[in-house]
């Protein structure tokens, strides 16, 4: 069997408008040919009775629509349902969708969600009119009461799936995604830019060293010319270069394993240790050891990380990558920046912070429940995509669950080579 054509989407999520013009433009497509044939024999048949045509004693005169044309007009409905199953199983649209630039996805992998995972969508939509008639209206409009932003309804979540606008060009067959489609998942500003023909320069600074994580919960890896070999716990320490190249952090294997609640956890300080050995007189002339607990405060402009402040008051200085989230898992070369939720909307591990080897910074959403925002200093918003790295800047507030850190500064740039 060939691998399902990837559509090309530009991660901005569809709007209620578009996605109500496009079931529109399928309802209508059905009517006029399943009910077509009907319609043309009815309007015929009343138009002979019109012009005179012979009406026996003691009858009504009314067309008469032969029984073949309704089996017809029928099984021709019936093919255009089926059709359209097929298409936004396989393709992602249905002609309306298609028309109106609309496709349907999987949340995680960007890829077509299958003939099953469409019907029991629509099933949803249906059991919803056993509310009272109108339960199906009520599903349909629930992409308006998403919180995350991403217009998902009752009927997109319960088969994992998003409704998003189709980029410039069409999908492409064999697994791989149209340039504009790339340009989407691999970090760029989620803010849709012209089309200028041909392909656009790359900006200074935006890492390539991200693959498409594929399924649902992998962890992309990077090429293998921009990072060092793995080391035997799996994590990978990439090495310097001009470009600046992220690695995504690994997370625990068992991503959906039971979380554990952080107010349980106790707070281990070190203490500091004296040495002795010498008699108590000759102790008082020993040279004080450096002291390795105390951490000077960074002067202004002195910092060599990302600098920010969570809502609870304390300030973080991230120097390469670190995991945010109510429990995360630690690991060789990472900073653990555990958050007290006692509501529990932010996940395990949230959310990751990365510096760059050119002094830029950036979010990366590491699979959470409630999704990451960030909002820049100009008022722009952009949710971030699962495991795709949304670049920060000063004064920028990102949001995740029911709390949120701001950026307080930002790392120096790196000298000029």
């Amino acid at each position: 069997m060939s691998p399902r054509p990837v559509p090309a989407v530009d991660d901005r999520p569809a709007g209620l408008g578009r996605r109500f013009l496009a079931v529109l433009v399928d309802q209508v497509l059905v009517l006029v040919l399943g009910g077509g044939v009907v319609l043309v024999t009815v309007v015929r048949a009343a138009a002979t009775l019109q012009d005179g045509g012979a009406v026996p004693d003691g009858q009504v005169a009314s067309p008469a629509v032969p029984p073949a044309l309704v089996v017809t007009g029928a099984v021709l409905a019936l093919v255009v349902t089926v059709v359209q199953w097929l298409l936004h199983g396989r393709h992602g649209w249905t002609l309306g969708r298609r028309l109106l630039g609309v496709r349907t996805v999987d949340e995680h992998s960007r890829r077509p969600i299958g003939a099953g995972r469409v019907l029991v969508r629509g099933l949803v939509v249906a059991a919803g009119s056993l509310v009272l008639g109108i339960g199906q209206y009520v599903v349909l409009l629930s992409p308006l009461l998403d919180r995350t932003g991403r217009g998902r309804g009752w009927h997109d979540r319960a088969v994992g799936a998003e409704v998003l606008r189709a980029a410039p060009g069409a999908h492409v067959a064999g697994g791989r995604v149209a340039p504009a489609a790339v340009a989407a998942r691999q970090g760029r500003p989620a803010t849709a830019a012209p089309d200028r023909g041909g392909d656009v320069p790359r900006p200074h600074g935006v890492p390539t060293a991200f693959r498409d994580a594929g399924a649902r919960g992998g962890v992309p890896a990077p090429p293998d010319a921009l990072s060092a070999p793995a080391a035997p716990d799996s994590f990978a320490a990439p090495a310097a270069t001009p470009t600046g190249g992220l690695v995504l952090a690994p997370l625990h294997p068992t991503r959906s394993g039971p979380d554990l609640d952080t107010r349980a956890i106790p707070a281990v300080r070190s203490a500091p240790t004296l040495a002795f050995g010498l008699a108590p007189e000759l102790e008082l002339t020993r040279p004080a050891p450096p002291r390795t607990d105390v951490v000077p405060e960074p002067r202004p402009g002195t910092s060599t990380g990302l600098r920010i402040a969570l809502d609870d008051g304390r300030r973080v200085t991230v120097e390469r990558l670190a995991l945010v989230g109510r429990n995360p898992s630690p690991g060789p070369g990472l900073q653990v920046v555990r958050v007290v939720d006692p509501s529990r909307s932010v996940s395990k591990t949230h959310l990751q912070l990365a510096v760059d080897a050119n002094g830029g910074a950036w979010v990366v959403d590491r699979g959470s429940t409630n999704g990451t925002l960030v909002t820049l200093p100009d008022g722009g918003q952009v949710v971030c995509p699962v495991d795709h790295p949304v670049r920060l800047r000063q004064g920028a507030v990102v949001v995740f669950g029911d709390t949120s850190l701001r950026v307080v500064a930002m790392p120096p740039a790196a000298p000029p080579g």
